[in-house]
């Protein structure tokens, strides 16, 4: 995983420090609040100063840089309420929550205390008089105090937010794995995870690692290829130290922490594996149960993985086998080899456009060759007639549907079960017309009343047995004269909207049989 992140400020030989914004309209209070603090430390971070000598100039400091540990705030500046109105200000207008006020007065009759803690989002209120060295370092400290907590919890409700976000989006993608064609979501939620077990925020991906890829082997960027990323990460080439780190993980097959760089594994028991590393991480920033958790979850994660490939090759098998299938029962109605693809491509293209699924889509285009697989139990006689049917032929014609149906309707599968479903009723029509059940409207699935839109313009674009091709107009004619009728409206108006896309898949998969 590339990360771009920051270098810490200890590494910029910059000490990190408490800041503080005094506004007062007394040069005074300046000096000596800055002497009586000099040498105040808390948790190894000194005060650094900055200082403002009334509302409008405070307002200017904030809005450059709104990052104050504490704020020393008079009332009573260029009007008698110019503290209170920029304290109201900061929380409100600028959502400031954090930033810990302690008003201070030399007129308490102007400002009286009560009111003040009630009505105003201060947390704490001091007498200028009342404020020597000793009770002026107490509220220092209580006031810092409460800052680094109020931000220790913030920080850890980002990180819960991140963790349960990652969390989600792992579940999601892993429940749904079997419905997309790309890992996307589930990478995404990877890096969320990682970011939320380390509890860091930086720019990140992750490191695809090709197959045959290793120390030595040199590929497209040394082997591997970011395929994942948050942030602005850029895919830039990986620096040489990075590639040794990522080839020695690829050959142990661990984890692996060195000079700031962080690799770890995602174990696979295929040729395929990924990464994901992270550079500018101390390891005193790093718990050790940290690294516990997140080797345990890159095996979790690596087993997840296997599953999901196993899962895919399992459903690019089905898939193959039901165009083969589909190809074997059309070559012997000596329809066009590419009938099948083209018909897929069609329904699949006709599901994006009526706003379907991913998954359906996709199913629907795994499950579109299987539409007359019930043709392999129709007499030859009949199949392959280059006359029109008498009418007991097309009884016995009308048959396939039925058949098709009852050899893939005891199917689980889900592929199986949409094809058993296209095979019943893709001759249905939209006014109740159509066989076997004479279903009407949305009685017929959409699966099928797509199907019958791409079948027959596929059969009217293409030489069949039985007639030539038929013009493009004339086809477009017949698909408007038969909305309502034959057709869904809703997917004649998709499909002739966006005919373009259509012809293309046409042109692209047609051989000597075209349009």
């Amino acid at each position: 995983m590339l990360f771009n992140n920051n270098a810490p400020a200890e590494m910029n030989n910059i000490k990190p420090t408490w800041k503080v914004l005094i506004v007062d309209d007394e040069e005074d209070i300046h000096v000596i609040t800055k002497l009586a603090l000099k040498r105040f430390e808390l948790d190894g971070k000194r005060l650094e100063f900055v200082s403002a000598y009334d509302s409008l100039q405070a307002k200017e400091i904030i809005n450059q840089q709104n990052e104050f540990s504490l704020i020393f705030l008079d009332v009573v500046m260029e009007t008698d309420h110019a503290g209170l109105d920029f304290a109201k200000w900061l929380r409100e207008t600028k959502k400031n929550k954090f930033s810990r006020i302690v008003l201070r007065t030399g007129q308490p009759g102007q400002a009286p205390e009560e009111d003040v803690i009630m009505e105003y989002d201060i947390n704490d209120y001091k007498q200028k008089t009342e404020l020597d060295r000793k009770k002026l370092f107490t509220t220092v400290v209580t006031a810092l105090r409460a800052y680094r907590d109020l931000l220790a919890v913030e920080e850890s409700r980002q990180y819960e937010r991140k963790f349960r976000h990652g969390l989600e989006q792992v579940i999601e993608a892993t429940s749904d794995m079997l419905k997309r064609k790309d890992l996307q979501t589930f990478f995404d939620g990877l890096l969320q995870q990682v970011m939320s077990i380390l509890h860091i925020d930086n720019d990140g991906g992750l490191v695809n690692v090709s197959v045959g890829a290793g120390a030595g082997t040199k590929l497209k960027n040394q082997g591997y290829d970011l395929i994942a990323k948050v942030g602005d990460t850029e895919h830039s080439e990986l620096t040489p130290q990075v590639i040794q780190l990522l080839n020695t993980a690829s050959k142990i097959k661990e984890s692996v922490f060195e000079d700031n760089i962080y690799v770890a594994y995602f174990p696979s028991t295929t040729e395929k594996s990924s990464l994901l590393y992270l550079t500018g991480i101390s390891l005193e920033d790093i718990h050790e149960i940290d690294i516990q958790m997140l080797n345990m979850f890159c095996r979790s994660v690596g087993i997840a993985f296997d599953n999901f490939l196993l899962n895919q090759d399992i459903i690019n098998t089905q898939e193959e086998l039901l165009v083969r299938l589909g190809n074997a029962v059309e070559s012997r109605s000596k329809e066009s080899g590419n009938h099948i693809k083209r018909m897929s491509d069609y329904c699949y293209l006709l599901g994006q456009k009526l706003n379907l699924s991913e998954f359906d889509c996709n199913t629907l285009k795994q499950a579109t060759p299987m539409h007359d697989v019930g043709k392999i139990a129709t007499p030859d006689s009949i199949l392959l007639k280059p006359g029109k049917l008498e009418s007991d032929e097309f009884t016995i014609m009308k048959l396939h549907t039925q058949i098709g149906y009852d050899i893939l309707k005891d199917s689980e599968l889900p592929i199986l079960q949409a094809a058993a479903i296209i095979s019943q009723q893709h001759h249905e029509k939209y006014d109740g017309t159509g066989y076997p059940n004479n279903f009407k409207g949305e009685e017929i699935h959409i699966y099928a009343r797509i199907v019958a839109v791409a079948d027959v313009f596929d059969a009217l674009a293409h030489k069949r047995c039985y007639k030539e091709p038929w013009p493009l107009d004339s086809i477009i004619t017949l698909l408007e004269e038969e909305k309502g009728k034959h057709f869904d409206p809703k997917v004649v108006d998709a499909f002739l909207q966006n005919l373009d896309e259509f012809l293309t898949i046409n042109e692209r998969l047609t051989g000597e049989d075209k349009l």
